[in-house]
């Protein structure tokens, strides 16, 4: 099973190692199937594949896309509105990438639930996953704000126990009012549910 896999596009040919994924390169044109692909870093400019583009292909659709792109796109762009997840300097080091990259590191997910199965049992908790599952598909399909924020801190706090990082941080983000937040959360919510059936 692969759990750390990262996908780099309109990079070059010499991928960065980046410390604790795996890494391959691939232009726009012949990009897999990526239902194996745990988080995507686009090169932003020169015709570089849009992130609607990348989740219209098979096993994309929550895939969480990171902008790789000068400091001043950055600070410049409403890149969320684009829609990345989020974004890192192009010019970064690879250790500072890989901290860009650490929320969606499913590994580290994997590792805190086995943790957690090792202290409070299997039984407890593939349960509390199966509860955690219905919540995260209720919250990706609701449409009214309001109920929205008040399910969103209750998500943030369970997926804080339960090691999904980037979930955690999202809905909270957006149950403090942050609602341009609710693409990317929604997002996280479908990750949290793959990562959830690999494990499985």
């Amino acid at each position: 099973m692969k759990t750390h896999c990262l996908l780099l596009v309109g990079t070059g040919s010499d991928p960065p190692a980046v410390p604790g994924w795996q890494v391959g390169v691939r232009c726009p044109a012949s990009l897999p199937a990526l239902d194996e692909i745990d988080v995507a870093l686009v090169a932003v400019g020169g015709g570089t594949v849009s992130p609607s583009a990348l989740r219209a292909r098979p096993g994309a659709s929550c895939l969480p896309i990171i902008a790789l792109a000068p400091v001043d796109w950055i600070e410049r762009e409403d890149w969320r509105a684009l829609g990345y997840d989020g974004a890192v300097a192009a010019d970064a080091s690879p250790a500072a990438m890989a901290d860009a990259l650490a929320d969606w590191h499913r590994a580290g997910t994997l590792a805190t639930l086995d943790r957690l199965e090792s202290s409070f049992g299997a039984a407890e908790i593939e349960s509390l996953l199966g509860r955690f599952g219905v919540m995260l598909a209720a919250v990706r399909a609701e449409r009214d704000p309001t109920a929205l924020a008040g399910m969103a801190h209750r998500v943030a706090g369970i997926a804080g126990t339960l090691g999904f990082a980037a979930l955690g941080r999202l809905w909270l983000r957006f149950s403090e009012g942050e609602s341009g937040l609710a693409g990317s959360a929604r997002r996280a919510a479908a990750y949290a549910i793959t990562t959830i059936a690999r494990r499985g």
